[in-house]
């Protein structure tokens, strides 16, 4: 059996993905590799945030799916739909396969609201399901007027060899699959991300993006920011900006703090730029999971992003304040923590500095050189 090493990348072989020479890592064979700064259109996105990048075949070490065949490859993606028409596709796709049909399959790790399951739907494990899902959504919004040239421009649909419309790999999965929309500031649906759950979530990659990148007249979603703020703010005006990882994770925290206009990324080192901007002028609250203190990758991905606040602050003489949450250590998430009632502490950044280990106060100390945060 052959056993797969890993490297990190250096000057002389520096990142593929983002061209860097540090932090980020890859196969010895260079055929997997793990970029720390992007994860647009990665093919998986790891439990640290970072993308995951795989070359000439399809395969994942621990796979959410059976991957049996080599897929056809399109030379060019499309461009991406306007958001109104990827926003019907997507709830034509959770209206054909509800999660509701589903829901025996769900463990008992999933915390989001029980009045926000029906936003959400379930991928088939079937191809040939999958192909009938798609042609049904064809059908569908033919009808209503709003067809989509073979729904090209939304991510994960795709067509085949012979012509047929394919939502998703053209193999059948290890089983169905949690879909779960990210919306954009305006409240449509932009792009869906995949979840693993039931038996098969414990050794799965955890989250992967709906996405036809390769194939056929398809294309990649990108790494969008998801705002539940759109959704489920209940507040007059926006005063405070909670980020956390995630779209499960911001429903919870919408639900529980519904003053906080809430926003979700894919990974922690993903968004900032939107994170920033969706917080301009307001306080901004960063929960990312309990391991930003021990975890030096999401140390320096949350000092990145407050790195980026900070510039943009002093660029615009706006001294709105950055907050770091913290809560019990027994709780990853902050949606564990805000089920189980555990009190939530609001660190500033020299607080949080503080508190990290000896290794994550580097790899932070290193993101936040060329500033002074304070607030």
């Amino acid at each position: 059996m052959m056993t797969v090493g890993y490297q990190r990348v250096s000057r002389r072989s520096p990142c593929g993905i983002c061209g860097k020479p540090d932090w980020c890592s890859t196969t010895r064979d260079h055929r997997i590799t793990f970029c720390a700064r992007s994860a647009t259109d990665a093919d998986r996105i790891s439990s640290s945030g970072w993308g995951v990048f795989y070359r000439e075949i399809r395969h994942v070490p621990h796979p959410v799916y059976s991957l049996q065949r080599k897929q056809p490859r399109s030379s060019k993606p499309n461009a991406l739909a306007p958001v109104e028409i990827r926003d019907k596709v997507y709830k034509e796709l959770i209206r054909f396969s509800p999660l509701f049909d589903h829901i025996s399959l769900l463990s008992e790790e999933w915390v989001s609201p029980d009045q926000y399951l029906s936003r959400y739907g379930m991928l088939p494990k079937s191809a040939q399901r999958r192909q009938r899902l798609a042609q049904s959504i064809d059908d569908a919004l033919a009808k209503k007027g709003a067809r989509v040239r073979a729904l090209r421009g939304v991510p994960g649909f795709w067509r085949t060899s012979n012509g047929r419309l394919q939502v998703g790999g053209n193999y059948d999965y290890a089983d169905d699959l949690l879909l779960i929309p990210f919306i954009g500031s305006n409240g449509l649906i932009q792009a869906c991300q995949l979840k693993a759950i039931g038996k098969n979530s414990r050794t799965s990659p955890k989250y992967s993006w709906l996405s036809s990148i390769r194939q056929r007249d398809g294309c990649g979603p990108g790494t969008p920011l998801h705002y539940e703020g759109a959704i489920g703010f209940k507040g007059k005006t926006i005063e405070t900006v909670l980020v956390t990882e995630g779209a499960l994770k911001a429903a919870t925290c919408q639900s529980f703090l519904p003053d906080r206009y809430v926003v979700g990324n894919s990974g922690v080192a993903t968004s900032h730029r939107e994170i920033v901007k969706a917080a301009r002028k307001k306080a901004l609250e960063i929960a990312f999971d309990a391991d930003c203190f021990t975890n030096p990758h999401v140390a320096r991905a949350l000092a990145s992003l407050v790195a980026s606040r900070v510039s943009e602050q002093q660029f615009l003489s706006c001294e709105q304040p950055t907050r770091i949450l913290k809560w019990d250590k027994r709780f990853k998430g902050i949606d564990d923590a805000l089920i189980a009632g555990a009190t939530v502490h609001y660190l500033d950044v020299p607080e949080w500095l503080k508190l990290l280990t000896p290794e994550c106060f580097d790899a932070a100390s290193h993101q936040l050189a060329d500033i002074s945060p304070s607030k």
